[in-house]
């Protein structure tokens, strides 16, 4: 005897498959087309990011607080530039929780950071590999260098400065390398151009020079001996003040009645 199938538990079967199908496809598609941006923010960096890729981490005072999610490159065709946001998922754990202080919203919390100095820059992870991850520092002395129109508006946006690397890379930049080498190069051209005509005038002085010393040797030995002997007069000189010093402090009573007997 054949064993009917049991339709009911087909049907309920077929029923709980379509609505796990239906719960995938709509987290799916919340998640593509109605993103959840309240734990997202973005950063404009204004130098090169290679080595930062989707998964590196964003730390503050050593302690991370989310990793990158998106990096984005975004063209603007009219005016033929290019920006290069990067969008963070912030961990609502560890990070900004708006409190009873007056925030009414994370917008209102991470806007007062900002007045105060809040600013993300690029760090080195790993100096072996070059992998960069995202820092957030407070720096209040910086400017506040934002994108005045970012790709999602919706977005909170953190204010970012150069990296160390970055600034001594703009540093550099900014020293005129090829001015610098004009002008030794300049001043190499006039002394190969100088040196014939002053080579043989040192020469002549030098002639000169060489003349004079032998010329006057015999003046300058008698001009030593002199000086010698004067040095020793002096030294002798020297040697009697001192003696009538020495008699003066035992006698002081010879400077009114003379040196006795």
């Amino acid at each position: 005897m054949v064993r009917k199938p049991n339709k009911t538990m087909i049907g309920l079967f077929l029923l709980l498959g379509s609505a796990v199908f239906v719960f995938i496809l709509g987290v799916y598609v919340k998640r593509v087309f109605f993103p959840d941006n309240s734990n997202v923010v973005v950063m404009y960096f204004q130098e090169s990011i290679k080595g930062l890729n989707v998964g590196s981490s964003v730390v503050f005072q050593g302690v991370e607080i989310g990793k990158v999610s998106r990096i984005d490159l975004v063209a603007d065709m009219e005016n033929l530039t290019f920006s290069i946001p990067v969008y963070v998922n912030l961990d609502v754990s560890k990070t900004f929780v708006a409190g009873q202080d007056g925030y009414r919203n994370r917008k209102e919390v991470l806007d007062a950071l900002i007045k105060k100095g809040l600013r993300a820059r690029l760090t080195a992870q790993n100096y072996l590999t070059g992998q960069l991850m995202i820092e957030l520092a407070m720096l209040p002395e910086t400017p506040v260098s934002m994108e005045a129109e970012p790709a999602d508006r919706d977005i909170l946006q953190i204010p970012t400065v150069l990296s160390p690397l970055g600034e001594l890379s703009r540093g550099l930049q900014n020293i005129p390398f090829k001015d610098i080498a004009d002008k030794f190069s300049h001043m190499a051209d006039l002394f190969n151009t100088q040196i014939p005509i002053i080579l043989p005038q040192i020469t002549e002085i030098t002639t000169n020079l060489n003349r004079l010393l032998n010329n006057n040797s015999r003046l300058s030995t008698e001009a030593l001996t002199n000086f010698n002997r004067t040095l020793i007069e002096v030294g002798a000189a020297a040697r009697s003040f001192r003696d009538l010093s020495d008699y003066l402090e035992r006698h002081p009573e010879a400077l009114l009645r003379g040196k006795g007997e």
